[in-house]
């Protein structure tokens, strides 16, 4: 029950206003703002957390953004995702694509000057495919570290790199005129062995040869000497020979891409040749022993005859040793003074000259001047250039090297700081300056006296084999020894006392007489009426008088087209 008081409680007062508030202040921090206080710090932490653990972004530039998205492409480095391509925008000037890439942040101390991108996509080449489990996941980056200092922009490559960063071996390069079958990709092989991989190739400074560089696979690169000798093995090669003919076919990877061959022979050397060292890229195994390119002596060789046949490539031989080649074959115009020579450049190749007693080791290549001075003196003793007809089916020429002791003096004159070296003419170009000497002498002589002179001389014979005096001087000359002979019978008979010596003498002059009746018997036999040796005088004159018009018509023909005596007469 209720407690209930017994005073009543007093009336209120209507008109009564309420108290006035009092305002006190707190003294402590209210617990109403430390929620959001608490939320800010939430939040700013995150956001740390987020920045703190968040990886680089790199700047790469390619050519172009072929299967690549921003959101969608990773990037991996051996076939584990580092990273996220994050934006593709194309450069201010259009010049290519840039790709911002976000990588972990362990990658981080990875990303220097040495590191590559390149985009890994289905790829078809002559050294393989790659690239096709891209055709269900997509194109990616692969990164691949490499030494140097810390970077973030980089230039993508167009071409998966063939050796990675790290990778156990050495670097060399070739040098080669010309580039043949070889192509990126190639094999390197040892003896048939694959051990390495052609990297590439560009055209040196130059512009007249150019560099290969390739890589030898540990251990093999110790095969790799100072004496090594690298030669071209891509594709089919036929030789020739007296026992018979050899073909020799490259291995399959070698004849789709080409490939490359070296030898040593030490075998594995005590001191491997250094990483890029430079080495000859010969054409093939047989051409070894010949000059490397870089150790080749300019000259000029000027003719002033056709060199139709003659061209770059061509053989330069020293008696039937090849010491160069021809490098270029120009026209120098020179048609105001009637001159239009043919220069040719050529290339000699000085360790095929030694000196007397010398090693072959003991030339030096490098040294111009010294070559240059060597040959100044060879050219004092008569060595000339001179065009050889290499094959007479095709007309192809080569220059023989050679010393010619009746060549005019000369000596090594230059041209632009290279020696030119004297030229002769060709045996063709001697012989028909020799009939051309002697056509003009045939033209100088008086034909028309000489035909005349002969055919009043066949005249005379003619008029002198014919005369009635020469014909009654014989038959005078007859009688007159037969009467002789009567007389001496006469004498012979009435002189019977006469000495023995008489007697001799009469038989001497019998003697006298017969012979001059067997010579008067042969004189009318020789020039008589009918007689065989008049008949062959009579033709002979006929004959020399037709000989006489033959050599003035050949005289005629030589005179209006000289070169007939060579190529033949032309019917029209």
């Amino acid at each position: 029950m209720a407690n209930r008081s017994d005073t009543p409680p007093e009336p209120r007062d209507p008109d009564a206003r309420a108290a006035d508030p009092v305002l006190r202040r707190s003294r402590g921090f209210s617990l109403v703002w430390l929620i959001p206080l608490v939320a800010v710090g939430i939040g700013l932490w995150l956001a740390w957390t987020t920045f703190a653990h968040q990886g680089p972004v790199v700047r790469i530039t390619f050519a172009t953004a072929e299967g690549l998205e921003a959101g969608q492409t990773r990037v991996r480095y051996r076939e584990v995702e580092v990273g996220m391509v994050e934006d593709v925008r194309v450069l201010p000037d259009l010049s290519g694509i840039v790709v911002e890439a976000r990588l972990e942040p362990e990658f981080a101390e990875h990303l220097t000057e040495g590191t590559r991108f390149w985009v890994v996509r289905p790829r078809v080449g002559f050294a393989g495919v790659t690239g096709l489990g891209t055709l269900l996941s997509g194109a990616y980056l692969e990164v691949d570290p490499g030494p140097g200092a810390s970077a973030r922009s980089f230039l993508g490559l167009e071409e998966p790199p063939l050796i990675r960063s790290g990778a156990e071996g050495r670097e060399f390069l070739l040098i080669a005129e010309d580039l043949g079958s070889v192509s990126r990709g190639a094999p390197v092989y040892y003896r048939g062995f694959p051990v390495g991989q052609v990297l590439g190739y560009r055209l040196a400074d130059d512009a007249r040869r150019f560099e290969i560089p390739v890589f030898v696979q540990s251990p093999y690169d110790r095969l790799v000497s100072a004496d090594s000798r690298f030669w071209d093995v891509s594709g089919i090669r036929v030789d020739a020979g007296l026992d018979g003919i050899r073909v020799q076919v490259a291995g399959l990877a070698a004849l789709i891409a080409g490939g490359v061959e070296f030898s040593s022979p030490a075998g594995i050397a005590s001191e491997p040749a250094d990483a890029g060292n430079r080495f000859a890229l010969y054409p093939d195994e047989a051409s070894i022993g010949e000059a490397r390119p870089d150790e080749r002596i300019p000259y000029v060789i000027e003719f002033e005859g056709s060199a139709r046949g003659l061209r770059s490539g061509a053989a330069v031989e020293f008696r039937g040793i090849r010491v160069g080649s021809v490098e270029q074959v120009t026209l120098v115009r020179e048609f105001a003074t009637g001159r239009a020579p043919i220069r040719v450049y050529v290339n000699l190749e000085p360790q095929h000259f030694v000196q007397h007693g010398e090693a072959l080791d003991a030339v030096e290549p490098d040294d111009i001047e010294a070559q240059y001075g060597l040959t100044a003196e060879a050219v004092a003793r008569g060595l000339r250039a001179q065009l050889k007809t290499a094959n007479i089916l095709t007309g192809e020429l080569y220059i023989e090297l050679d010393f010619f002791d009746d060549a005019a003096p000369a000596g090594l004159e230059r041209v632009a700081g290279v020696a030119v070296l004297p030229a002769v003419p060709t045996d063709l170009e001697a012989l028909t300056a020799t009939l051309s000497g002697l056509l003009d002498r045939f033209a100088g002589l008086p034909f028309e006296e000489i035909t005349m002179s002969v055919a009043g001389t066949a005249r005379r014979l003619e008029e002198l084999a014919t005369s009635p005096e020469i014909a009654a001087g014989i038959e005078d000359l007859l009688g007159a020894g037969a009467e002789l002979r009567v007389a001496v019978g006469e004498l012979g008979a009435g002189a019977g006392t006469l000495v023995g010596g008489a007697e001799a003498t009469l038989r001497s002059l019998r003697a006298a007489i017969d012979q001059s009746e067997r010579a008067l018997g042969e004189v009318s036999s020789f020039l008589g009426e009918g007689s065989t040796t008049r008949f062959q005088i009579e033709r002979l004159l006929q004959e020399l008088s037709t000989a006489a018009r033959s050599i003035r018509s050949f005289a005629d023909s030589l005179e209006r087209d000289p070169s007939a005596l060579i190529r033949g007469r032309r019917d029209f």
